[in-house]
């Protein structure tokens, strides 16, 4: 696939901050480019989803009873062919949002007194798993992201990689390993992915991963699974664990297939987002503790998004491995689960090695 095109095409939304979303699902070479005629977003309200066909749905960490969508008013495909871009020049964008408070990357003795915390809480039973999160400012600005969005979509071929702008939001890449759900003629399939090593010492046989590792995994696939079964699916069959490379580390992911015709898929997603994955267990105490532990809000990091069509295929990413980029600079959010066993120092490691699927590509030369 020439990028030519694609380039110029994401620069102008850029630009002229179009509302807008492009994506390339897992597995597959063409891009979608999804853009609204008018930046103003829609919302939608839980359980009327079904109503919807062709949108870009994306939620914040914390979700709210209508969530944010984009339109697809004009509808690119960039793969063999290249489509006419300037069809873009037809949609209108909003003015230029207000310059967001210039917060810097976490301190390191800020991240490890965080997760000495939550062990704290760990220990005393309030919670059995939090997720911590922290942020690295990146040397690029919305310029880059074009590039970006391509070295990515060339590196990473089995992620997720998203692209998305809105006068909410604004502008957010990501390049997910993580999938929340895909769901089809009433079936639905949920990933359970936990448990973090550097790709170099991951071994092949799930068997050789660590204690912690795998009890990790299996706290999670055991929490979706109850989800799923006390939201009335059917039929539920696990497959895994296996080993799920994501660029410079590995994780441990099970699959999730259920049954779930009479459900509202909505309903199932609500009940599973977030995941312990990306939150703890139990989810609304670990939810209130990442608030007071962290040193900024989450906005769309750890939320979902992806295309919709509830007359067809339906599917939602977790969003992770993801940054919002500002003018002159980004912010990455990378997260790691903490438990009793912790160790402050190997947490902190941890979100190093994931932010690497990022900073490598920023150590690249980034081309139109």
């Amino acid at each position: 696939m020439t990028s030519s095109a694609l380039h110029q095409a994401l620069s102008h939304c850029i630009q002229h901050r179009l509302t807008f979303a492009a994506f390339r699902l897992p597995g597959t070479t063409h891009v979608t480019l999804w853009a609204q005629q008018t930046p103003e977003l829609d919302r939608v309200e839980n359980g009327l989803w079904w109503e919807l066909n062709d949108v870009f749905l994306l939620s914040p960490f914390r979700t709210s009873e209508r969530t944010p969508l984009i339109r697809s008013d004009v509808e690119l495909t960039f793969g063999d062919a290249e489509p006419h871009w300037q069809r873009l020049m037809e949609c209108t964008g909003s003015k230029e949002p207000a310059r967001p408070t210039h917060q810097g990357s976490t301190l390191q003795e800020g991240f490890l007194a965080a997760v000495r915390l939550a062990q704290q809480r760990c220990a005393s039973g309030e919670v059995e798993k939090i997720v911590l999160s922290r942020t690295i400012e990146l040397p690029i600005g919305e310029r880059d992201a074009p590039g970006l969005f391509e070295e990515a979509l060339s590196i990473l071929p089995d992620a997720f990689v998203a692209m998305v702008v809105t006068a909410e939001h604004g502008c957010w890449l990501g390049a997910t390993p993580e999938r929340l759900i895909l769901a089809e003629n009433d079936t639905m399939e949920v990933d359970a992915v936990a448990g973090t090593v550097p790709i170099q010492l991951a071994p092949n046989d799930v068997a050789g991963w660590g204690e912690k590792e795998r009890h990790e995994q299996r706290v999670v696939t055991k929490r979706i699974v109850s989800d799923l079964i006390d939201q009335g699916a059917r039929d539920i069959v696990i497959t895994g664990p296996e080993v799920l490379v994501a660029g410079p580390v590995a994780h441990l992911r099970t699959r999730i297939t259920a049954h779930v015709e009479g459900r509202g898929v909505e309903e199932l997603a609500a009940t599973i987002h977030p995941t312990p994955a990306v939150c703890g267990i139990p989810t609304d105490q670990a939810r209130e503790l990442i608030t007071t532990l962290e040193d900024r809000d989450r906005e769309l990091y750890a939320g979902f998004w992806g295309p919709w069509s509830a007359d067809g295929r339906m599917e939602l990413y977790v969003n992770i491995r993801c940054m919002r980029v500002h003018a002159d600079h980004a912010e990455l959010r990378v997260g790691a689960g903490i438990t009793t066993g912790s160790v402050p120092e190997k947490e902190w490691e941890e979100t190093e090695h994931k932010a690497d699927s990022w900073r490598q590509l920023v150590r690249t030369p980034i081309t139109a």
